[in-house]
């Protein structure tokens, strides 16, 4: 059986989804989402998730499949992208995956045991010790029961620490080990497309325009309706998503408006930051500038090439 897979992976606001839209035309390919935002129902504007009408034309798996309310973690992305690889591969086609929460694409090269995932009780646990201990002390018990862990992890990553230190909370065993005693992706089984920005100005400009118009498009009406429709705080995981947790700030009263644009622009320069380094480290990624005029002729022969 034919198993090639193809990633296309590049930092949010970089043009990733059009460009899959155009792949989707040509080639016999099945998308696959890598958005750890775009999987929540009724995140619409703040997530950029393709409208209705553009998920009927190219459906997307992955998308709109849990509620705010709910959690999703790592390893049952895995879980489902094996799932969906094996079937797709059954209709003759190849996955395509798109999107830009480079957990998820790490899941991918490097599979992990089965991690123990996240509850509501073991969420709310560490929720409470960071604010009784502080970020820097739980970075300190991390260092001394997962070493390994901490090497990979900043001490202002406020998320991973959190998600490590619950792994040791439910299952006694540091989060290193689940790393261990997998296998790694054949690479001439992948395809990996990265769209890294020669000019960062450009992309900033574009990310300004995004935020831009997600506030215009309605994002304050979005959260807020998602605030009446589900049991959400700041603590669910779908509102630490950037943008929505700016937005709730404003809605509780913590920054004004423009305070809340500037947020929302400089989390997401932040993370935009984040996936470009983590694309640095990858190995065998094919590399395009999004802003290059011959960047989908350029994509489309490559992959002509490859799928044969």
């Amino acid at each position: 059986m034919n198993q090639k897979k193809i990633f296309l992976l590049g930092p949010t606001a970089s043009g990733k989804t059009d460009l899959t839209k155009s792949c989707y035309d040509i080639f016999p390919i099945e998308i696959i989402s890598v958005d750890s935002a775009q999987i929540y129902k009724d995140l619409n504007i703040g997530t950029a998730k393709p409208s209705e009408q553009e998920l009927k034309s190219y459906p997307h798996h992955l998308i709109n499949i849990i509620t705010p309310d709910q959690s999703y973690s790592v390893a049952e992305f895995q879980s489902d992208s094996d799932f969906l690889c094996r079937q797709i591969w059954r209709e003759k086609k190849s996955p395509f995956f798109s999107g830009g929460t480079m957990m998820y694409f790490n899941a991918l090269e490097n599979p992990l045991d089965q991690i123990p995932p996240s509850t509501a009780e073991s969420r709310a646990y560490m929720d409470q010790r960071l604010e009784e201990e502080g970020l820097e002390s739980l970075y300190q018990a991390l260092k001394t029961i997962d070493p390994d862990s901490c090497m990979k992890i900043k001490s202002t990553d406020t998320q991973r620490i959190l998600r490590a230190l619950e792994v040791y909370h439910l299952s006694n065993k540091p989060l290193s080990v689940f790393h261990s005693n997998h296998q790694k992706y054949n690479d001439r089984d992948v395809l990996k497309i990265g769209l890294f920005p020669q000019d960062r100005h450009l992309l900033h400009e574009r990310i300004e325009m995004r935020v831009d118009k997600m506030i215009s498009d309605g994002l304050l009406d979005e959260v807020k309706a998602l605030k009446d429709s589900y049991n959400i705080s700041k603590a669910s995981n779908s509102m630490r998503t950037v943008g929505y947790r700016q937005t709730l700030m404003y809605l509780d009263g913590q920054i004004n408006h423009k305070d809340l644009r500037d947020q929302i622009i400089f989390a997401t320069r932040q993370l935009a930051k984040r996936q470009l380094t983590w694309m640095r480290k990858m190995e065998n990624l094919h590399v395009f500038d999004p802003f290059d005029a011959k960047l989908e002729g350029n994509v489309k022969q490559l992959i002509k090439d490859y799928l044969g």
